[in-house]
């Protein structure tokens, strides 16, 4: 009975005598030039001039920072404009109120509103017509226009 189990134990004996332990030489190389590719991607420096996924760019926090505040509050901005039944209407933030107006409405302490199209908010003010940009256009303020101007749809 013992040799059946000395032929058994002789194959076995075989067979992990050309086995190897531990990892094979491609894997080594493998694994050898990714650290390598880490270890000098970990020189290299970004650094950016804004920072896009910064999250105060978007929200104002509770300690007033954010994008609100870094604009003037007491300035006349253009929220938004938007064409409702084929008149346009714009949103005013003002001194931290929001005023929703289309042409020819009177805005009391800051004046009256003269045109709006898709890139501005005309409104005479202190005897002067100013342009006030919508947004999304390339300019940021506001701009004193000519009376005669103020009648076309384009300045």
């Amino acid at each position: 009975k013992l040799f059946p189990m000395n032929k058994k134990y002789q194959q076995i004996l075989t067979k992990s005598s050309s086995l190897k332990f531990g990892t094979d030489k491609a894997l080594e190389d493998v694994i050898e030039y990714l650290e390598k590719r880490l270890e000098e991607r970990s020189y290299y420096q970004f650094a950016m001039e804004k920072q896009p996924m910064r999250l105060t760019n978007v929200l104002t926090l509770a300690d007033g920072s954010g994008p609100g505040s870094r604009r003037s509050r007491s300035a006349l901005r253009v929220a938004m404009i938007y064409q409702s039944q084929e008149k346009y209407q714009a949103q005013l933030n003002y001194r931290g109120k929001v005023y929703t107006v289309i042409a020819g409405d009177s805005v009391p302490n800051i004046g009256d509103v003269v045109l709006i199209d898709k890139d501005q908010v005309i409104m005479e003010r202190d005897s002067k017509l100013l342009s006030y940009p919508a947004p999304g256009t390339n300019r940021e303020n506001a701009q004193e226009v000519k009376k005669n101007n103020a009648t076309i749809d384009k300045i």
